[in-house]
């Protein structure tokens, strides 16, 4: 296994953190704007869904909404009535200490949330020995979905289809376009006691955050019991930053922002190269957060109460697919919101709407805006498939058909899959399902060298019929030029952009690497079929192994190349060949070394390598005047999915478990500096001594990679004496973690 990185470790906040204090004395903290719900009222849906637009879109700030605690039912939004009629239903709390899951039913748990909070003092604060129980990502009661409804502005609210009574509105959410089969649930509640919090992360998809605090302790007495007032601490990031924070999170922290499973410390926001907006939620702030902005919560006092859901917008979208799904793929998160999918049904649902206004200058601005979106997301619509067409000389015949329900993913990343992907037919589990476990590869993965054993002899399958994808596209291109004659992009039928096209699309790339990468039967491993040839002069043939790291096995008169920067000999296929001068780099070198994944080599017609471009930083190379050796622009880490990913598979061209240390060009004590050059590129006018620390205000690093947490289940809260029988046989009290 690679060595792991020192890694900052986890830091609790003080019960008695001044927040006020704090802001005002750091020069990189800033409190997020706030406006009243009452001015929303006063200035009409359009301006405040103009402001969101402007703020939390567009510049990607956060807003704080407040006041809703005077039009919120307080009857309904209470601990008492939550413990009247949800009382018995059991839930999965998180216990943040060990990091597993415990279940409980919300009664118990709300009974024993004064328990849980009086164990944190000012002096005991950083205590590991103690729990932190969340009830975080449950459902939320259907009473209290109706109750928002009425009170939060429509234009921002949970699977919103037309936020206004215009005949022609445009959806809130787009999520709302998809079958009701395929929308992600997401509206959720989370409640909890001091010292509980949700570690930094980005919400899911590049989507907007939305998260409003219905109720609160406000320190009275509760059956018999003192309550402390409760809020929760955020610390809140801008979207135009979410480079500077992941490559700060990576150099000076050692966590991947994508991971979500490291809380910061107060002294790492301080140090950080960019401004951290900081809010102290109280019932009835209403929280919205940018897309691709870091953030991260800390609950305060005896309890807090929030609902939160995300919305998926036109512009969340060309953020989720270009930035937000390859970094998910990287370290195989899931990818619930089906974003591809939403596109093509926003499409459908935009084309409907636009066929009924049937005089667009009656309609107005209201038009405009439909046309305009309904443009962005043809675009998106049309770069899908154009990534899906196969290579007009040699298309697919043999593909199989599965009528689109949804819910194929890919076995390695776990991203949805809209229409095409491989299939391996030698890898089919028997499931206690009525359907065989099949294995799925992603187009994306699969170009990444990504796959079951087999490798190759994977199989194209379908979800729709290509015909019919084509055949909207035309519609929606006619109807697109029909309703804007001023298109800011000129689209073209899909056979003539794909034929004008300067490189491989995706599809085409895997078509070439199933024709390149070897079958490995998995009941024999030994290599089947022969890769590829391919002449050029720096191939060898493979006489022995001996000399060299044991990578492959097989036919030993196999084609090999000798890679330009590692020097070991690899087969073709694993190899980017230059049609200039012939060298040959491996894949991983070029991800490592010149931040290149596998697909921007392979889908390019002519590639030409480093050294021709005179950019190889290899030793050689860089004692040649001409050449100006590229720099890593940022950190990897390095990320091991194989507990993540289907056990049936293997990455065959990048070992994406190692990092990229030693490529980059200083060391660990000047990684931190790096950082804020890239980050005084975008914002020249900061001030550039925010990142300073005091002596005493060093980050406190983990004294290992992974924490040793010696800690007690069950230790200060009973036993839910109606899950006595589902915890244990018999009913048996657990008494400590090997109880359990």
């Amino acid at each position: 296994m690679p060595a792991q990185r020192p890694r900052a470790a986890f830091e609790p906040l003080s019960p008695d953190l001044d927040v006020k204090a704090l802001v005002e004395s750091t020069p990189n903290f800033e409190y997020v704007t706030r406006i009243h719900c009452n001015t929303i009222d006063a200035n009409g849906l359009d301006d405040f869904e103009k402001l969101v637009a402007l703020l939390v879109v567009r510049l990607g700030k956060p807003l704080v909404v407040e006041g809703f605690d005077k039009r919120l039912d307080n009857t309904l939004f209470s601990e008492k009535w939550l413990r009247g009629h949800y009382s018995a239903k059991t839930e999965y709390a998180r216990n943040l200490s060990t990091k597993t899951d415990l279940p409980l039913t919300i009664g118990h748990y709300l009974k024993n949330m004064p328990l849980l909070t009086e164990q944190w003092t000012a002096y005991n604060y950083k205590d590991p020995d103690r729990q932190r129980i969340y009830l975080k990502d449950i459902d939320c009661p259907p009473e209290w979905h109706d109750e928002l409804k009425k009170v939060i502005p429509s234009p921002v609210f949970y699977l919103n289809k037309a936020h206004s009574t215009a005949p022609i509105a445009r959806a809130g959410d787009l999520m709302s376009c998809l079958p009701p089969n395929a929308r992600a649930e997401n509206l959720m509640c989370y409640i909890g006691h001091e010292g509980t919090y949700t570690p930094a992360h980005q919400e899911m998809c590049g989507s907007l955050g939305h998260n409003i605090m219905v109720e609160a302790s406000d320190g009275s007495n509760e059956y018999g019991k003192d309550t402390k007032p409760g809020s929760s601490i955020w610390f809140m990031t801008e979207s135009k930053d979410r480079r500077a924070v992941s490559d700060y999170w990576m150099s000076t922290l050692g966590h991947d922002i994508d991971i979500e499973d490291h809380f910061a410390q107060i002294n790492a926001w301080k140090a950080a190269p960019f401004t951290t907006y900081v809010v102290e939620q109280k019932p009835g702030d209403f929280i919205l957060i940018p897309p691709l902005a870091a953030h991260q919560v800390w609950n305060r006092g005896t309890r807090t109460m929030k609902v939160a859901w995300n919305r998926t917008t036109v512009e969340t979208l060309d953020k989720a697919l270009h930035e937000a799904l390859p970094h998910a793929r990287m370290v195989c998160r899931d990818e619930q919101y089906k974003n591809k999918s939403i596109v093509f049904y926003s499409l459908e649902h935009y084309s409907t709407v636009l066929k009924k206004a049937q005089k667009p200058d009656i309609n107005g601005l209201n038009f405009k805006k439909l046309v305009k979106e309904f443009e962005q997301l043809f675009g998106l619509y049309n770069e899908v498939l154009l990534s899906e067409c196969f290579d007009n000389n040699s298309p697919e015949r043999d593909v199989e058909f599965i009528p689109y329900d949804s819910n194929i993913t890919c076995s390695y990343c776990r991203g949805n899959i809209f229409n095409r992907f491989l299939t391996c037919p030698n890898c089919v589990v028997p499931s206690v399902s009525d359907e065989d476990d099949a294995y799925d590869i992603c187009m994306e993965c699969y170009a990444m060298g990504r796959s079951c054993v087999c490798i190759s002899a994977l199989r194209w399958a379908e979800q729709f019929d290509w015909k019919d994808l084509e055949g909207k596209h035309e519609a929606w291109r006619q109807q697109l030029i029909k309703a804007k004659t001023d298109l800011e992009q000129v689209y073209l039928p899909l056979t003539t952009q794909r034929e004008h096209l300067s490189k491989r699309t995706l599809a085409e790339v895997c078509q070439l690497e199933l024709s390149r990468r070897p079958w490995v039967d998995i009941s024999k491993p030994v290599i089947q079929s022969k890769p590829m040839e391919v002449k050029d002069s720096d191939t060898e043939d493979i006489i022995s192994t001996h000399k060299r790291r044991k990578l492959f096995r097989g036919d030993q008169t196999e084609k090999a190349g000798r890679c330009h920067i590692c020097k070991y000999l690899e087969p073709l296929w694993k190899l980017a060949s230059c049609t200039q001068c012939s060298k040959h780099y491996c894949y991983g070198s070029l991800y490592r070394a010149f931040n290149m994944l596998p697909h921007q080599t392979m889908e390019v017609l002519d590639w030409k390598c480093p050294k021709c471009i005179k950019i190889c930083s290899c030793a050689a190379c860089r004692r040649d005047p001409t050449m100006r050796p590229f720099e890593p622009t940022c950190m990897l880490l390095g990320h091991d999915t194989r507990k993540i990913a289907d056990p049936r598979s293997v990455e065959s061209l990048v070992d994406f478990r190692h990092s990229n240390l030693r490529w980059l060009k200083k060391a660990a004590d000047d990684e931190t500096c790096r950082s804020k050059e890239h980050h005084h590129q975008h914002q020249e006018n900061k001030d550039g001594n925010h990142g300073q620390l005091a002596p005493e205000q060093s980050i406190q690093l983990e004294e290992s990679t992974a924490v040793l947490q010696a800690l007690t289940e069950f230790e200060g809260i009973p036993v839910d004496p109606a899950l006595e029988r589902l915890l244990l046989p018999g009913g048996a009290m657990p008494t400590g973690p090997g109880d359990q």
